[in-house]
């Protein structure tokens, strides 16, 4: 072969091996920016969603103290002022046998009872005094009354143990929230608690009524009202799956996934 072709053809060899080169570096270059740019977007989420976690804890935090406000403010005022009422009210009854007081004391006890039970429902210091599973039974003996409503709670005592104090608050927040929605919108007469184990360290907590019922595709065109939109944005908190099953004229499902590994610590 003479030595100009041996030339040329070492000038290919040496020229395809520098752009192979090249193209190898580029792709590198491209892989690493791909992958940092990843990461970028990664931790950009990352401190997005700290940032929603952090003002709704705050939110919340503010909204608790409020509550207990109230409830403090309920029991030693609104409380003892009706209790003096009341006790006014026997001593003129005493003095004036001719006037029937008795349907006038029997509502004055009655909203005395009702403003203890919301003082307690507010104060969140009694959740943590008689745990998460206490509360859930309270709230649905307090429906039942009222006369209005028939319920059933199945839960062993050591369930959602592992559920520390906030993220308790915040699980029984969402209850409420369910139930006030029952008594407004579902049309039941009955209402089902059940909390059962999915795994060690993850319970299911269902919620049901014979109510109603609604149309679920809502849910994905955003047709949700405040009390949904505070149920969803609450479990994101505590790190909860929500599941909602219904259909109408048969009634209502919400299930609450509840796992040991909560945002909120």
């Amino acid at each position: 072969m003479p030595k100009e072709q041996e030339g040329i053809l070492v000038t290919i060899v040496v020229a395809s091996v520098f752009f192979v080169l090249v193209g190898i570096f580029f792709l590198i270059l491209i892989f690493f920016f791909l992958r940092r740019q990843r990461k970028y977007k990664m931790e950009k989420e990352e401190m997005k969603n700290r940032f929603e976690q952090t003002l709704l804890k705050t939110q919340l935090e503010i909204q608790e103290h409020t509550f207990n406000y109230i409830s403090q403010e309920i029991h030693d005022n609104i409380g003892q002022i009706l209790s003096l009422v009341r006790i006014n009210l026997n001593v003129l009854a005493e003095n004036l046998p001719d006037v029937h007081f008795e349907k006038t004391d029997e509502l004055l006890g009655k909203v005395i009872r009702d403003l203890r039970t919301l003082s307690h429902n507010l104060n969140s210091n009694r959740l943590q005094e008689i745990g998460i599973v206490e509360g859930l039974k309270s709230l649905l003996q307090q429906l039942e009354k009222t006369g209005k409503f028939s319920t059933e709670f199945h839960a062993s005592n050591n369930s959602l143990s592992f559920v520390n104090n906030d993220n308790s608050l915040i699980l029984y927040r969402m209850v409420q929230e369910v139930l006030n929605n029952i008594i407004k919108h579902a049309h039941a007469n009955k209402i089902v608690i059940d909390v059962e184990p999915k795994g060690p360290q993850c319970h299911l907590l269902k919620i049901s009524d014979n109510g109603r019922g609604f149309d679920t595709s809502k849910l994905q065109e955003n047709k949700t009202g405040i009390g949904l939109q505070n149920i969803f944005t609450r479990a994101k908190m505590i790190n909860s799956v929500v599941n909602i099953k219904s259909s109408e004229q048969e009634g209502t499902t919400i299930i609450f996934e509840i796992n040991n590994q909560p945002i909120l610590k």
